[in-house]
């Protein structure tokens, strides 16, 4: 019997130590929220670190139409017989392309400061708290425009000068004395006078006339010379380019710039729209002023979750401060479908991007003393 009972206390002994070990080794730190309450004093080792959120890097091709009109477009009808030409000179803007590129950041909404152990100190990874400064930078930068592509204007349009006069002949009588004889004799002579645009734009057109004619020629063989195959392509290509060349000072000419925006956006917790960027055909791209913008495309976001569930998920998403023994905050993402909108109109679905906007803060329970802060928040 009494073997039994010094049994019994050794095993409650151990299972005592065993305790005590575990309490030990684990106790939990406190975890406060930030700012402070006045009044609490933390002494000893901290760190300080905010729940991630969801941001959207956002690319934005947009291509930068310029309608430039021609020399000679009042008379394409009545010399050409062409009705489709630029009528005016304009520039307009049009969007080919919106992409969307989730990532985590810091929520400067949800910061907590962690009192440390001894061993805690020694172990954390400080040097991720410098990618704080450059990303928070970067989330704040204005959009950068890069373009990718841009049509110059032809040489030929942008350096066409015409000959503006021409030399005439004006023929008259002349009154002369010839051997005291009183004579009128018919004389003549060369002036310079300025050309007008009807004859700038017929001279035009029978350039074109005359390339055609000469195109035809090389392809119908009636010239003598047996011009070798390469030969005879190559003439053709210039005779082209001669004619595209002259036709573009009756047509008009219409080059695209493709120009690529990109910036970043974080979108409020619980806000299920947003507007994303205005592109007005004759204002361009803009990031400014979008709130009663008729231009401006919205992103919105729609939970793959309940109605009665939002809620509760963002009733929770603020919890109480409390001065003590308060675990680890994390914070896991939703899955929520995300569009693109232009005045209440659907352009395009992004598909399904998992938000940390709405998911639910929750507090890890005590004795998590070897967590590790990266995997659930961004150290600062």
């Amino acid at each position: 019997m009494m073997k039994n009972r010094q049994f019994i206390k050794q095993c409650t002994l151990v299972v005592l130590l065993t305790v005590w070990g575990c309490l030990t080794a684990h106790s939990q730190q406190n975890v406060l929220p930030l700012p402070l309450d006045s009044g609490i004093s933390v002494k000893g080792s901290t760190l300080s670190y905010m729940l991630p959120t969801t941001a959207f890097k956002v690319t934005v091709d947009i291509t930068k139409v310029r309608e430039i009109k021609g020399y000679y477009a009042d008379y394409a009808q009545t010399l050409l017989g062409l009705t489709n030409v630029v009528s005016e000179n304009k520039t307009f803007y049009k969007v080919n392309h919106v992409q969307l590129e989730p990532m985590d950041v810091p929520d400067t909404r949800h910061a907590y400061l962690v009192q440390l152990t001894g061993a805690q100190a020694k172990t954390v990874p400080q040097e991720t708290a410098n990618q704080y400064p450059a990303m928070m930078l970067q989330l704040n930068s204005e959009p950068q425009a890069f373009t990718t592509h841009s049509e110059p204007i032809p040489d030929f349009f942008k350096n066409y000068s015409d000959l503006s006069y021409t030399e005439m002949e004006d023929s008259f009588v002349e009154t002369t004395i010839i051997d005291g004889v009183v004579t009128q004799v018919p004389a003549n002579r060369t002036k310079t006078v300025s050309k007008t645009n009807s004859q700038k734009a017929q001279e035009a057109a029978d350039a074109i006339s005359k390339s055609r004619k000469d195109q035809y020629t090389l392809v119908s063989g009636e010239h003598e010379t047996p011009y070798p195959a390469e030969t005879l392509e190559r003439m053709l290509q210039e005779l082209k380019q001669w004619e595209k060349n002259y036709l573009y000072l009756f047509t008009g000419l219409v080059l695209e710039d493709n120009i690529r925006y990109t910036f970043y956006i974080v979108p409020e917790e619980g806000s299920l729209s947003m507007p994303l960027f205005a592109c007005g055909q004759s204002d361009g791209f803009s990031t400014t002023n979008l709130t009663n913008n008729s231009n401006a495309y919205w992103i919105t976001f729609e939970p793959m979750m309940n109605t009665t569930a939002i809620e509760e998920a963002l009733t929770a998403s603020t919890p109480a401060k409390s001065a003590k023994n308060q675990g680890y905050r994390f914070r896991k993402a939703m899955p929520v479908r995300v569009s693109l909108q232009q005045q209440q109109k659907n352009l395009h679905d992004f598909g399904i991007f998992n938000m940390r906007q709405f998911g639910r803060i929750q507090t890890l329970e005590p004795q998590q003393n070897n967590i590790e802060i990266p995997s659930i928040g961004f150290i600062f």
